[in-house]
């Protein structure tokens, strides 16, 4: 067995993830310098494990390029990079690019198959999600030009521009609806209400699909398991 592939080393993988993302909520408060500096060391040495498992899922690979450009590859790079600009903390840029160290939860999908049945039940509905898709962009776009004319007139600064009335079809397609920008129009009131009615079924319906897929593929593993 591949040191890789040992449960302990998972798990210290797993702890190292956990323990990055701590720091990182626990830098978001004011705290004393002492703490400040302890918290950068250890988000250094945590950085180092990351390196040490990068390294050697490299040299233990059967095929080393398939694993660099495979997800968790490239998951596993992410991970390294905010260790390269620890020193470049007094650069914006520089500074916002740490915020990329929250990606090292994604390594953890690494030791559960729920990943595996959530891509399999995607594939499986990849033409139905396709489809709702294009028509959810379809109805955005239209229903955007469509508030832009009869809400542009009445409410300039709201609508000021197409980009304004995407946001509004977006809302209304989801159902969120923030309340910063609505319709003050009969016209606008009656677009709502189409979006939000339409919006109720592309939603739904794709939700659906998934749920049942991946209601199947954990059927099949078990099947496969027994």
């Amino acid at each position: 067995m591949k040191l890789t592939d040992n449960p302990r080393f998972e798990i210290v993988v797993s702890v190292a993830v956990f323990a990055s993302i701590a720091i990182m909520a626990l830098e978001t408060f004011t705290l004393p310098e002492g703490l400040e500096q302890a918290l950068f060391v250890s988000d250094i040495l945590l950085s180092l494990i990351f390196v040490v498992e990068y390294m050697l899922r490299i040299v233990t690979s059967e095929n080393k390029r398939a694993y660099a450009i495979s997800f968790y590859g490239i998951i596993d790079l992410i991970a390294l990079l905010p260790i390269l600009i620890h020193g470049a903390a007094s650069l914006r840029v520089l500074r916002l690019l740490r915020v990329l160290r929250v990606m090292r939860l994604l390594k953890v999908t690494r030791y559960t198959n729920a990943l595996d049945r959530y891509n399999q039940a995607l594939k499986s509905i990849a033409a139905e999600a396709t489809l709702f898709g294009s028509v959810a962009f379809v109805f955005i776009v239209s229903f955007s030009f469509l508030i832009y004319e009869v809400e542009h007139e009445a409410q300039p600064e709201a609508y000021s521009n197409i980009f304004d009335s995407v946001w509004w079809a977006v809302i209304s397609l989801t159902s969120v609806g923030y309340g910063d920008v609505f319709p003050v129009t009969a016209a606008g009131r009656m677009l709502t209400v189409a979006m939000v009615l339409t919006g109720m079924g592309i939603v739904a319906v794709p939700t659906a699909l998934l749920a049942s897929a991946l209601s199947r593929a954990h059927s099949d593993e078990s099947v496969e398991e027994s």
